[in-house]
């Protein structure tokens, strides 16, 4: 399978087209969210996997949660630590990259939010829940928030997403693939007038019912489906949260 380069995926313009929609009411109500959700309080320990820029990861801490982020991008750590000192909080950001995560029973929770899962291909998707499982103690939690592909906006020809902001543009032009289960995107960003990038990536998009398979696979136990706002699952919840016990 063709691979994608993270670092091009994941840098300033990332940042720069998604702050609108990640604004600090919405990042509030999202760590509540998962704060409910994973129960999470004080003193639990928990690991944000590909935490970007640190903005549950921070204030899952300021609720009084032990936090370890783990991210490969250099800027966006760089930001999330500028913002824990911002805040006053204290939490551990490491870099690195979810493929090598090898914890052993060290998170009560482990939080993969804002579609950060499914970039790899299967086998390597499934050996990273796998190593999440063994970085869980006993009784622990995984939460994934991703998009919900029963939304019915799947097509196999191309539909484009534009993104403004302050007259610049971020262009995403994404088909989803039956055969592969992955949404193919072509991107591309024009800032101060001019095209200065032209990318592609893919994302695994899943059921619940496939993703719960293959987190039992993983030797996870019960597993819950949320809607993005912590509803009961629905064919037209905006994203789907998975909760996954040990």
């Amino acid at each position: 399978m063709a691979r994608f380069d993270f670092d091009e995926l994941f840098d300033d313009d990332y940042l720069h087209f998604y702050r609108p929609f990640l604004d600090d009411d919405v990042t509030d109500d999202e760590a509540e969210l998962v704060a409910e959700l994973a129960e999470i309080g004080e003193g639990t320990r928990v690991l944000d996997l590909a935490c970007g820029h640190g903005r549950i990861a921070n204030r899952l801490a300021g609720f009084g949660a032990d936090v370890v982020g783990i991210d490969r991008c250099e800027t966006f750590l760089d930001k999330a630590r500028s913002d824990a000192t911002a805040r006053g909080v204290e939490v551990e950001f490491r870099s690195g990259d979810m493929r090598a995560l090898d914890a052993r029973s060290e998170f009560d929770v482990v939080v993969s939010w804002f579609t950060s899962f499914g970039y790899h291909d299967d086998d390597t998707c499934r050996d990273i829940l796998r190593r999440i499982h063994a970085a869980l103690r006993p009784g622990g939690r995984l939460l994934i928030e991703t998009l919900n592909r029963d939304l019915g906006l799947l097509t196999m020809e191309e539909r484009p997403t534009i993104k403004e902001v302050d007259g610049e543009f971020m262009i995403d032009l994404a088909r989803f693939d039956p055969l592969d289960g992955r949404l193919h995107v072509r991107r591309f960003v024009t800032r101060n007038g001019e095209r200065i990038r032209a990318m592609r990536y893919f994302i695994r998009l899943f059921t619940f019912t496939e993703l719960r398979e293959w987190l039992r696979d993983a030797g996870f136990g019960l597993v819950s489906g949320y809607g993005g706002e912590g509803e009961v699952y629905r064919l037209d919840s905006s994203r789907m949260v998975v909760v996954a016990h040990q």
